[in-house]
């Protein structure tokens, strides 16, 4: 009986052995995720779910395309790294991203990722209305000249890479004009038909279709067989804008197994190398290529460098020397400050515990502790993008200065003797209200913005002794629309996504 069962657990355990090998060469078995870091119908969409088509030839995998829009990309890249790195989720990425992981300060999220694969190169132009007299690259330098900085080119996104490439070819021809940013490319096209500007930066493909849009030039070595009447840059004698493209491709988050890289590898190369992909892509001159990780994570540390540049030339980043403050945010000095504010806190405490005021202690330590509080939030907001002139840090200054003042009102009130005028019912009232300031401070990183603020207006109202319930969920909708609409969709304040939501979502 004993041998009938060594034997069974043997056969047991060559069974599981010959699965987990095979296992090793039956990647994948389950579906693969392609997450999207734009809304369906864009070019980076219509690239993944083109891509599944096609690897549909070669493998018996298949591909799901999630849609996974906000900050740029950057939602889409948290995502990416929340889930484990076996090889069953991608991510659809352009340059476009690097230009937002530079500005949102999140570098960290380039060493974390594996670029595993560049598949194309979309050559960045110059886009012009056939409609205006100046339309040929030569007359559009010859106005710049005339207008002396007044010139106006259009383009999608501050600091986008439109934007920084426009940068890059005013440095080259002495240009001196103005960048006039649009939410989408689409309408800032509109608006260069529409003759508010007289140049647009994007890529050849977005003229076909509309016999009322020129390519005046192209970022190229040579010119393109989609566009063989085009000048490229190198035709007027420069040569440093040859390659300034789009790229687009797919990205791993780090630590994914050998084997599974290589079959990627593969993947990769025979969609590459296919006819109906190459042919897709070409029409509209695009140069459709294959790099490997090693080559594309150097493209990246490359393109690193020139959007921390020229962000920082503009603006839109503070540079390395100026930005004390946000290196006091986030790094060992706030460590250091903090300790500080306890240990300051601690002394308080002691000298009060040792005066007349001891029956005081509580009622000024409270009010103290979140003064010292706020300021250590206040110096936390100067590491978030300052961008704009309304940006992230725009919101949370505001409670912030509304945190401060309560508070210096509580301490000078107690410190003049007279709390006693004061029904405890009402100090109550105001501590609640300062710790649900404190606790609406922290929720925002886990809730997110909008369910946060909700959240707060809809108590805060509450504990004022408010108690019919539809008008103050009105009120408390009402902010979180007023914050979406002007904040969100007008100012494009990126607000907090939260935590607990991006798991969920």
């Amino acid at each position: 009986m004993k041998k009938l069962f060594l034997i069974n657990l043997l056969f047991i355990i060559l069974l599981i052995s010959c699965k987990q090998e095979n296992n090793e060469f039956g990647f994948p078995e389950k579906p693969v995720k392609i997450i999207v870091y734009t809304g369906p119908g864009g070019l980076i969409d219509i690239t993944a779910r083109k891509f599944t088509d096609i690897a549909n030839k070669y493998t018996d995998a298949t591909f799901v395309v999630e849609n996974k829009s906000g900050a740029g990309g950057i939602v889409a890249i948290k995502r990416l790294l929340q889930l484990p790195a076996d090889g069953y989720t991608i991510l659809a990425c352009t340059k476009s991203n690097i230009s937002k992981i530079v500005s949102s300060g999140g570098e960290v999220y380039i060493d974390a990722i594996d670029w595993a694969a560049l598949m194309m190169a979309d050559p960045e132009c110059v886009i012009t209305n056939l409609q205006q007299k100046n339309f040929l690259w030569e007359d559009v330098v010859k106005d710049a000249e005339e207008k002396n900085g007044h010139q106006l080119w259009l383009g999608p996104a501050n600091g986008g890479l439109d934007h920084v490439t426009a940068l890059k070819i005013w440095e080259n021809f002495d240009i001196k004009a103005k960048w006039i940013p649009f939410k989408s490319g689409g309408k800032a096209r509109s608006a260069l038909l529409g003759k508010q500007g007289i140049a647009y930066v994007g890529n050849p493909g977005e003229v076909l279709g509309n016999p009322d849009l020129n390519v005046a030039v192209i970022s190229s070595q040579e010119r393109l067989a989609k566009f063989p009447n085009t000048p490229v840059f190198r035709d007027f004698g420069i040569t440093e804008l040859d390659n300034e493209y789009m790229w687009r491709g797919f990205v791993f988050r780090k630590g994914i197994p050998d084997k599974i890289k290589k079959w990627y590898d593969h993947l990769f190369q025979n969609v590459t190398n296919d006819p109906e992909w190459r042919e897709f892509w070409e029409k509209s001159g695009i140069d459709v290529v294959y790099y490997d990780s090693e080559k594309f994570t150097e493209i990246v540390q490359q393109d690193l460098q020139d959007f921390t540049h020229y962000l920082g030339k503009i603006g839109i980043i503070q540079a390395e020397n100026e930005n004390i403050l946000a290196k006091l945010a986030s790094g060992k000095p706030l460590q250091f400050l903090l300790l500080t504010v306890l240990l300051i806190l601690l002394a308080v405490a002691f000298l009060l515990f040792f005066s007349k005021k001891k029956d005081y202690l509580g009622q000024i330590m409270i009010p103290l502790f979140f003064i010292f509080l706020a300021f250590i939030f206040f110096l936390l907001t100067f590491a978030f993008p300052t961008n704009d002139e309304v940006g992230p840090s725009v919101v949370p200054r505001l409670w912030i200065f509304l945190l401060i003042p309560l508070n210096l009102y509580l301490l000078i009130d107690v410190l003049k003797k007279k709390e006693k005028m004061i029904q405890n019912g009402d100090k109550n009232t105001v501590f609640k209200f300062v710790l649900l300031l404190v606790l609406y401070l922290f929720s925002i990183f886990y809730l997110g913005y909008f369910l946060s603020s909700f959240l707060f207006v809809f108590l805060g109202i509450y504990l004022l002794g408010y108690r019919k319930y539809l008008p103050i969920i009105l009120i408390s909708c009402g902010w979180v629309l007023f914050s979406y609409f002007i904040f969100y969709r007008i100012l494009f304040v990126p607000f907090p996504v939260g935590k607990l939501i991006e798991v969920v979502f």
